[in-house]
């Protein structure tokens, strides 16, 4: 397994090439909707949410081959399970890959569903439900890790202020995975 993501990089690279006034211009938090039924049918997935989020807080470590780091990216069900967490990173850039590939704009029939689920965006509470299981489960993995650094040489990679929770990410950006079959 290439745990460089150079297959990504270079599919982004291109990317950014043809496309870099346009993504410049996004605000942080930007968003996009996907239903994809055949996709939650033929893997062990369900509708929710991906979140790519950057740590805005310099003690947040993680260990030093994680490639994306301060940036961390998450799947998390619509029942707040964390489906993918952030150490799975090829396999969350695969699905978001097969999403997202061929759609060169955005799905207006699960936006407006999106929309309606919202109240036009407006009631996210159930979005930031799973954003802050996201920041959990993030947060969770580097702490296990900083305790386990606790009985290595070098000393440990946490201290009790390390996190302060949702204030320690920015949403970079997020896509709802919708059920097709979903109000």
């Amino acid at each position: 397994t290439d745990l460089t993501l150079t297959d990504f990089k270079m599919d982004l690279g291109s990317y950014l090439k043809n496309h870099e006034e346009e993504l410049a211009s996004l605000p942080l938090g930007a968003y996009s909707v996907a239903v994809d039924d055949e996709l939650l049918a033929d893997s062990d997935l369900q509708a929710g949410a991906f979140f790519c989020l950057r740590s805005e807080n310099s003690k947040v470590a993680v260990d030093s081959t994680y490639a994306l780091a301060p940036h961390f990216i998450v799947y998390v069900g619509e029942d707040g399970s964390v489906l993918l967490n952030f150490s799975k990173t090829r396999r969350i850039l695969e699905i978001f890959k097969k999403l997202a590939l061929g759609h060169s704009s955005p799905d207006l029939a699960a936006h407006e569903q999106w929309a309606n689920r919202t109240q036009q965006g407006t009631d996210m509470g159930q979005y930031q439900e799973l954003l802050s299981k996201a920041v959990a489960a993030i947060t969770g993995k580097a702490e296990e890790r900083g305790v386990e650094s606790l009985f290595e040489r070098g000393g440990t990679a946490i201290s009790k202020d390390s996190y302060k929770g949702l204030n320690d990410f920015e949403v970079v950006a997020f896509m709802a995975v919708l059920d097709g079959g979903a109000a």
